[in-house]
C-alpha cells in the first residue's frame, strides 16, 4: 500500500510563526493593495475588481504580478498572463488562509491555530515592472499524477476556542501582561463536574483500521498535576477507555493516540474528557483534536476540494518612511477619531495642533493610524504588537518622550449576545456597540507594554511615558481636548487641596487603609505644607457607601485619593459617575486627578462604561486625569506605588519646575524596580498601573498656585 498526503491538506497547517520583520517586504514608492481573508481555500481575483481601483489593465503585464503574505512573496496562479496582458476576462488565483497565532519566543503556543485577535489575516497585491513575481506550479490531477497509490492520508483538525485563558498566576493573583504560559484560546474548563464530550469524525467506515491516530492538545489551568480521564463514548457510557496523560500547571501538552478499529462504533468516534472527582482543583482545556486516517483513493477528489472564494475589495495602501519624521510626542489614533466634531473638523489633528502650538507646550508631533500601523508593521492584520513594532523601528532614531493612545480599546475576548448566542469581538467585531480602535498593549490590560523593551540594558523600565484616552468617538476626543485646554490655560490660582477617601471591608482594613492615607499626606505636606487634606472614611457597616463629594470637587480639588476595594464601575466610597445629575458636580475648569488605590477602576478595555472613562471624558465636569490599575491591585503594592508617586508630585522642587504626570510616572516606575526588586508581581502591578489622561498633563501648576 503506498500513502501520500495532498499538498492541499499541507498548506492550511503552515507553522507558527514568529512576529518580527527581518528586513522590509515593501517599498515607499508603490501602492499594495490589501486582500482580508478569515477562511482557508481558493480566492479568486477578476480583472474587474482591478478596473475598479482605476487599474489600466491594458497597460498592466501580469507577469510582474506579486503577492505577499506576513512579509513573505507567496505564489499565485494568473489565468491568461502568457500574451502579458491583462484582458477582462483573466484573473488571479491564490490560496488564501484563516489567521493563526504568531509565536512566542520561548513560551509555548496552547492553541496555534486560532489567533489571540482576529480571524483575519491579510495579502498585499503589488504590481513590479521588470520584477516577476513567483507563480503556482501546476500539475495533473492525483489520479493520474499518483497512479501507483491506493490510499491517501487526510488530516482532520478540530480547534477549541470557546474561552480565553489569561495563563499562569504569579503571587497575590497577580498575571503578567507580557505573554505566559497558558495562555490563549481553548475549550471551555474541564474539570470535577464539567465535562466536555464532543464528535470527532464520522466517515470511518471507510478507514483503513491500521491508520487512525488521534493528537490531543492539553492546556493547565491550575497549579498542580493534571491526569484527564478520556473515553471513546458518552457520559453515560464508555466504549474504550484511553490512556490518561499526565502534565502539570499552565503546561501546553500533546498527546498521541492509536485508535483500534473496535473501538468505533458504527463509523462514528465520539470522544469524552473528564476530571477526576477525587482531584480536587484540577482543571484543564483542550485547545486542539486532530485526527490522522488513510481513505481509498477513490475518495481523494470530494475530501480535498478546497473552498471557492471570490475577491471583491481590494484597499490600496501606501507605506510611510517614518524614519524621516522626528517627533518627541506621539498620538496614536484611528480614522474614526478624525471625523468631524461639534468644534473640530478633525479633533486628531486639533489635538496635536494645540500640542504643537505655545500654549500646548511647543512639541514635536506625530498622529498616526493604528489601521495603517497594522498594514505596515504587522503584515495587515489586528494586533497591538503593530504598535510595538513601530516603537522599536522608531524609537532608537528619535526617541520621543510622550505617547498618547487616544481611542478606546476593547478585549478579543470581549463577548456580546447575537440572536440567543455569545459571540467574541475576535471573529464578531460588527456586533459590538463600539470598536477597537487602539488596542491594549498586553492581558491584562497594560499600556507600558508597548514601551518596555526599548531602551537598552533597561527591558523591564518605560522609555516612554504613556496615557490613554477611551474615547469612542471623535467627540470623546474634542470633549478632552477643550478641558485640557481650558484648564492650562487658566489664569485663575487654583485650588491647594487634596481628597483622601478611606475603604475596607472590615474595622481591621480601614485602620489599616487609613494608616496609609496618613502616611501620604504627610509625605505631600512635606513638600509642599500649603497642601490641604481632607479625609472621609467609609462607615464599616456598609458594604458600599454612597458619598456625596460635589461641594469639595466643584470647590475644586487638586487630586482625589482613594484607598480600598473596588471596581471599574464604583468603589467602597462611591462618589458616583460624574454623568449622574443626581450628585450635583459643576467643575468647570477646576479638574482634579483621581488616584484610585483599588481593583481595575482603570480597566477601560471591555464593553462596560467604566466610571473612570466617565469622569474623563464627560464635557465640562469630571477629571482631567484618571490613574489606577486596570485589572487586580493588591495593597502592599499600591501603598508602596503611591509612597512613591507622593514623593515625586509634591516634591519640593516640583513646586518650582512641577512635573509632568508622565514625567511622575517613569520616576516613580524606577524608584520602586530600584527600591522593592525585579519580581513578577511588581512589574506586574506596574504595568497595569493606567493613566487615563495625557501624560504630558503637569497637575500642580493648575492646583497649587
Amino acid at each position: 500500500m503506498r500513502n501520500y498526503r495532498f499538498i492541499f491538506l499541507f498548506w492550511i497547517s503552515f507553522p507558527t510563526l514568529s512576529l518580527a520583520q527581518d528586513s522590509l517586504w515593501y517599498r515607499y514608492d508603490l501602492t499594495y493593495y490589501k486582500i482580508q481573508t478569515a477562511s482557508a481555500g481558493i480566492y479568486r481575483i477578476p480583472a474587474s475588481s482591478l478596473a475598479v481601483l482605476g487599474i489600466p489593465l491594458k497597460r498592466v503585464d501580469p507577469r510582474y504580478l506579486r503577492l505577499y503574505h506576513r512579509g513573505k512573496e507567496v505564489a499565485l496562479q494568473v489565468a491568461g498572463e502568457q500574451d502579458g496582458r491583462l484582458d477582462s476576462e483573466d484573473y488571479l488565483d491564490f490560496l488564501g488562509l484563516k489567521n493563526r497565532e504568531w509565536s512566542s519566543a520561548g513560551i509555548a503556543t496552547p492553541n496555534p491555530y486560532v489567533n489571540t485577535f482576529s480571524d483575519t489575516t491579510a495579502f498585499f497585491l503589488a504590481y513590479t515592472p521588470g520584477e516577476k513575481g513567483k507563480r503556482m506550479e501546476l500539475t495533473s490531477s492525483p489520479d493520474v499524477r499518483l497512479s501507483g497509490a491506493d490510499q491517501f492520508e487526510v488530516a482532520q483538525l478540530q480547534v477549541f476556542a470557546d474561552q480565553y485563558a489569561l495563563g499562569e498566576m504569579a503571587r497575590w493573583g497577580l498575571r503578567s501582561s507580557t505573554p505566559k504560559e497558558g495562555q490563549g484560546w481553548m475549550s471551555s474548563v474541564i474539570a470535577p463536574g464539567l465535562d466536555l464530550e464532543f464528535q470527532l469524525d464520522s466517515v470511518f467506515a471507510k478507514v483503513d483500521s491500521q491508520s487512525i491516530s488521534l493528537e490531543l492538545a492539553w492546556v493547565g489551568r491550575s497549579s498542580q498535576e493534571h491526569v484527564p480521564m478520556i473515553w471513546l463514548g458518552t457520559s453515560s457510557q464508555v466504549l474504550w477507555a484511553l490512556p490518561s496523560p499526565q502534565f502539570s500547571r499552565f503546561e501546553s501538552f500533546r498527546q498521541s493516540l492509536v485508535l483500534q478499529q473496535e473501538a468505533i462504533q458504527e463509523g462514528k468516534l465520539r470522544l469524552h474528557l473528564a476530571a477526576d472527582p477525587a482531584r480536587k482543583g484540577d482543571y484543564f482545556s483542550l485547545a486542539f483534536a486532530q485526527l490522522t486516517y488513510s481513505l481509498p483513493l477513490a475518495a481523494a477528489r470530494n475530501e480535498t476540494d478546497p473552498v471557492r472564494f471570490t475577491v471583491e475589495v481590494l484597499q490600496p495602501v501606501r507605506f510611510r518612511d517614518y524614519r524621516s519624521l522626528p517627533a518627541n510626542y506621539i498620538l496614536v489614533g484611528h480614522r474614526q477619531l478624525e471625523k468631524p466634531s461639534l468644534q473640530h473638523a478633525n479633533p486628531l489633528q486639533a489635538y496635536a495642533s494645540y500640542r504643537a502650538s505655545t500654549a500646548g507646550g511647543s512639541y514635536d508631533t506625530l498622529v498616526l493610524r493604528m489601521e495603517e500601523l497594522y498594514d505596515q508593521f504587522s503584515f495587515g492584520e489586528r494586533t497591538p504588537w503593530a504598535l510595538h513594532a513601530f516603537l522599536k523601528f522608531y524609537w532608537p532614531i528619535h526617541r520621543p518622550q510622550y505617547l498618547l493612545l487616544t481611542g478606546r480599546s476593547i478585549a478579543p475576548f470581549a463577548q456580546a449576545w447575537v440572536e440567543n448566542a455569545s459571540v467574541f469581538y475576535r471573529n464578531a467585531p460588527q456586533s459590538f456597540e463600539f470598536q477597537d480602535l487602539v488596542p491594549s498593549g498586553g492581558f491584562p490590560p497594560s499600556d507600558t507594554h508597548f514601551v518596555k523593551g526599548l531602551q537598552p540594558g533597561e527591558p523591564e523600565l518605560s522609555a516612554m511615558a504613556v496615557g490613554r484616552l477611551p474615547a469612542k468617538s471623535s467627540q470623546d476626543l474634542c470633549n478632552y481636548l477643550n478641558k485640557v485646554i481650558e484648564q492650562e490655560s487658566s489664569q485663575i490660582p487654583g485650588p491647594k487641596r487634596v481628597l483622601h477617601l478611606v475603604g475596607g471591608m472590615n474595622p481591621a482594613e480601614l485602620v489599616r487603609h487609613s494608616s496609609f492615607l496618613e502616611g501620604f499626606a504627610a509625605i505631600a505636606k512635606s513638600g509642599l505644607p500649603e497642601v490641604e487634606v481632607i479625609t472621609y472614611t467609609k462607615e464599616s457597616a456598609a458594604e458600599v457607601q454612597r458619598i456625596d463629594l460635589g461641594e469639595e470637587i466643584n470647590a475644586g480639588v487638586a487630586v482625589l485619593t482613594y484607598f480600598g476595594h473596588g471596581s471599574l464601575s464604583s468603589n467602597e466610597l462611591d462618589f458616583g459617575y460624574v454623568s449622574d445629575s443626581s450628585f450635583g458636580y459643576s467643575n468647570a475648569g477646576k479638574y482634579p486627578l483621581l488616584l484610585i488605590n483599588g481593583c481595575e477602576y482603570a480597566n477601560a478595555f471591555g464593553p462596560s462604561y467604566s466610571q473612570g472613562e466617565d469622569w474623563l471624558l464627560t464635557p465640562n465636569k469630571g477629571a482631567i486625569a484618571v490613574l489606577s490599575t486596570s485589572s487586580l491591585g493588591v495593597d502592599l503594592l499600591l501603598k508602596r506605588y503611591t509612597e512613591i508617586w507622593y514623593s515625586h508630585l509634591f516634591a519640593v522642587e516640583s513646586a518650582a519646575k512641577p512635573l509632568s504626570l508622565g514625567e511622575v510616572m517613569l520616576r516613580s516606575e524606577r524608584e520602586f524596580l530600584l527600591r522593592y526588586g525585579l519580581s513578577i508581581e511588581h512589574q506586574a502591578q506596574l504595568s497595569q498601573q493606567v493613566l487615563l489622561g495625557d501624560p504630558a498633563l503637569r497637575i500642580l501648576p493648575y492646583s497649587l498656585k
